[in-house]
């Protein structure tokens, strides 16, 4: 089988990789741990950059993904346990850091994908300090991979364009990724109508505990694994062909 994750590789296999470093192209992957509501488990902003990172590397040649940062800033959902959230200060160091290490390495051509809204931007700011120090590093940046899936999936969606925190979009994807960690018994409909709307004229500064009472949002009752799948495939689809792009 492919090794995919950096952490896999030996130091022999290392070194036939960096060869040629301006070749290869690395996917880093930052997450969190937090309530994803009583239907879901804690991990899907881990879990599916993760999986799609996985997946474009195996489709893809000289693609190595560095092993998920699994905690991010998760201030606005602490509220509800256990979130382990860090400072935004943490985040942007820990994401300079890794970059720092890439680019040492040789690796100046880097795919960062972000499974978590708190994280968005922390990472641009370390994006762009790093892209400051290196301009010559080729850095890509999908900063929240669920607005990009629902214009695709059109009409699959039911509610709320499949948005939500562990809604209908993000469960169903999970479904697809760990359908052990999910439990649609237990799924409750929370879509927050009064921030929508207030979002149309200016974004909102919200806690989860303010719009949700299970420290979730949107419909995860309409999630399904078919849906989840299709979302798998668009996504490694956006990933990959900005990567054979760039």
């Amino acid at each position: 089988m492919k090794k995919t994750f950096l952490n896999e590789f030996t130091g022999r296999e290392l070194e036939d990789l960096l060869k040629d470093p301006s070749k290869v192209t690395a996917i880093c992957t930052f997450g969190s741990c937090e309530s994803h509501g009583p239907h879901c488990c804690l991990g899907p902003d881990t879990f599916v950059p993760t999986e799609v990172a996985r997946r474009v590397a195996e489709r893809l040649e000289n693609v190595v993904v560095v092993p998920c940062l699994p905690y991010g800033t998760s201030i606005n959902y602490n509220k509800f346990p256990m979130s382990i959230t860090l400072r935004y200060e943490t985040v942007i160091a820990v994401a300079e850091d890794i970059l720092e290490s890439l680019i040492n390495n040789g690796i100046k051509k880097i795919y960062i994908l972000n499974g978590h809204d708190g994280n968005i931007p922390a990472l641009e700011i370390a994006a762009h300090k790093v892209k400051d120090r290196h301009l010559d590093a080729k850095i890509l940046y999908l900063p929240a991979w669920w607005e990009k899936v629902g214009p695709v999936m059109g009409d699959r969606f039911e509610v709320w364009n499949g948005l939500g925190h562990g809604g209908e979009g993000e469960t169903s994807i999970m479904m697809a990724v760990r359908p052990e960690l999910v439990d649609l018994k237990c799924a409750k409909t929370q879509v927050p109508q009064d921030l929508i709307k207030a979002s149309e004229k200016a974004n909102v500064i919200w806690d989860i505990k303010e719009i949700s009472e299970t420290g979730a949002t949107g419909d995860p009752t309409k999630a399904s694994i078919e849906k989840g799948k299709r979302m798998l495939d668009i996504l490694v689809d956006l990933v990959a062909d900005a990567i054979i792009s760039s």
